[in-house]
């Protein structure tokens, strides 16, 4: 069995915590450190991807999610507004 990748935590680097237990370890941090978690701001495409305020525009912009959203959004069907 191959061992599980692991994260780093955005609130302290030097947690690194396995995939399946990271939105619950990111939960527990942001809790835990308020005054950092309101510089804090979560990907649009993965709420897995938490970075500071200032880099959100630029993380979104190259973030490796974008394009699978961007073809989800193409697949849907068409909204028809009456």
């Amino acid at each position: 069995m191959e061992p599980e990748a692991l994260e780093t935590c955005p609130y302290n680097p030097h947690h690194r915590i396995p995939l399946s237990r990271f939105q619950y370890h990111l939960a527990s941090c942001r809790r835990k450190n308020p005054k950092k978690a309101k510089k804090m701001a979560s990907c649009k495409y993965n709420a897995c991807h938490v970075v500071p305020i200032k880099k959100l525009e630029e993380h979104e912009a190259a973030c490796v999610n974008k394009s699978t959203m961007e073809e989800e959004d193409s697949l849907s069907p068409l909204k028809v507004s009456l």
